[in-house]
């Protein structure tokens, strides 16, 4: 999208933090692809297949403003998807900080003065790929453009980064670079034979690697056990990606994403940077915790796929 673009959807999502969520329950798919479910059906639009189109960011952020302002206020539209084979989906960020006023206002000189160290990527999948009833096709997709349906559904993302920089244009953030670690953070053990050796595991932004021997290692020295993340292998609650760790979200709310990524982000800055601090007690409990936290119970779609609903309990 072009730069005035972006900043006119800015616009829309600016001084909404006011606004409530309406009831609405959060699934992953049996592609672990976490999407929201509303109670009522809002229009999924047309759009270009080879981007997010203006007019189609803008009617489904309308949408989403009225469903789900939680997740989306105040938030800043990224001009391309990050990375950018993603071109089926719009990607939104908020940088935040870990003390004072955790969600400063949106503005560079604050970001010059201390660059905040983490931001929340949210990214939603706009684009969709056909398969709707006869009854819920609002239009047929042509030549060039994406069917535009009835749905209740929002497959959706939400993660956070460390930052190493923004780039700012106007106001808007153009991009952003996530925090890079030494080669040596991301050499693992990933077999215990004795041939095997350490495999090197830096990676670029663009590559198709599976990390999932990386993050499992990851588990097994923080002492996860499948008591603490009873959701298993069907949603990952850290990744490796952006070229960093990034803590992963099901939750609809970005004050409870910060707030909960606060009270335990020591657990992943001590993972890429061990030899920088010693891990305090109260953020391995919260890290526990917000583990614990997630339940889920199987379902059946109406398509006749499995797919998890998501429930979330006290912190224990």
């Amino acid at each position: 999208m072009k730069l005035e673009e972006v900043k006119e959807l800015n616009r829309l999502l600016q001084n909404q933090s006011n606004g409530r969520n309406k009831d609405v329950s959060l699934y992953v798919d049996n592609l672990h692809t976490s999407f929201l479910e509303f109670e009522e059906k809002f229009i999924l639009p047309s759009t270009s297949v080879f981007e997010i189109e203006f007019e189609a960011a803008e009617k489904y952020l309308r949408s989403l403003l009225q469903q789900i302002p939680e997740l989306i206020a105040d938030s800043l539209v990224l001009p391309e998807p990050r990375p950018k084979r993603d071109i089926d989906r719009l990607f939104l960020i908020k940088p935040f900080y870990t003390e004072g006023e955790v969600f400063r206002e949106n503005t560079p000189e604050v970001w010059r003065e201390k660059l905040p160290p983490y931001a929340i990527v949210t990214s939603f999948h706009v684009m969709h790929l056909g398969g709707a009833p006869k009854e819920d096709i609002y239009a047929q997709a042509s030549q060039g453009k994406t069917m535009s349906v009835y749905t209740k559904r929002a497959y959706f993302s939400s993660r956070v980064v460390p930052l190493d920089s923004l780039t700012v244009h106007e106001g808007a953030i153009i991009d952003f670079t996530a925090k890079r670690y030494q080669e040596s953070d991301f050499m693992v053990q990933i077999s215990r034979d004795p041939g095997e050796g350490i495999r090197h595991t830096f990676f670029g932004i663009f590559e198709e690697i599976d990390y999932s021997k990386q993050v499992a290692l990851i588990h097994e020295s923080l002492g996860i056990t499948s008591a603490d993340w009873t959701l298993g292998k069907i949603f990952a609650p850290l990744a490796v990606e952006y070229l960093t760790l990034t803590a992963r979200f099901l939750e609809p709310s970005l004050n409870m994403i910060a707030k909960d990524f606060n009270s335990f982000h020591q657990v992943v800055d001590l993972l890429l940077r061990p030899d920088s601090m010693t891990l305090e007690e109260s953020a391995r409990n919260s890290f526990f915790a917000w583990l614990r936290s997630h339940k889920a119970e199987r379902i059946i779609s109406p398509s006749g796929n499995m797919a998890w609903k998501i429930l979330r309990g006290e912190r224990t």
